[in-house]
């Protein structure tokens, strides 16, 4: 007799509050706490040039800006789905690099723009997007 097990796995699924200083990556718990979300990560970008040209300064803060985001991706390829949200446009020109990122091709990514919140506000942000948009 011979019995087939289901080997479906559960989608790994994440969440990154970010802004262009900052980033907050919040994940799924162990399973033995259901639906638990918690931070796992917090990412600080590299700032603060002084001195030179403008043209110098903005080359360097599109270096940096390029580093935090690879930085960033780098923490989330082990995930299926994938919630980027924060103030302003920093979501959506993170959402675009990993658009241009061969790694996340076939991940779920959703791009939702919020204002500034507290870290308890934005673990319960995920948990509460992950249980309304199961897959």
């Amino acid at each position: 007799m011979c019995t087939i097990l289901n080997q479906t796995k559960e989608k790994q699924k994440a969440g990154v509050w970010l802004d262009n200083t900052k980033a907050v990556i919040i994940t799924h718990t162990s399973e033995d706490e259901k639906g638990g979300y918690a931070i796992s990560s917090k990412i600080t970008a590299n700032e603060g040039h002084s001195g030179g040209s403008e043209h110098s300064m903005n080359k360097a803060k599109q270096t940096d800006l390029l580093k935090y985001y690879k930085s960033l991706s780098s923490h989330l390829l082990a995930y299926d789905e994938i919630l980027i949200f924060g103030p302003g446009m920093s979501q959506e020109q993170f959402g675009n690099h990993l658009d241009g990122n061969a790694q996340f091709r076939g991940k779920k990514v959703t791009i939702n723009n919020t204002e500034q919140l507290t870290d308890p506000q934005k673990v319960a942000k995920v948990k509460d997007f992950f249980e309304v948009h199961q897959s």
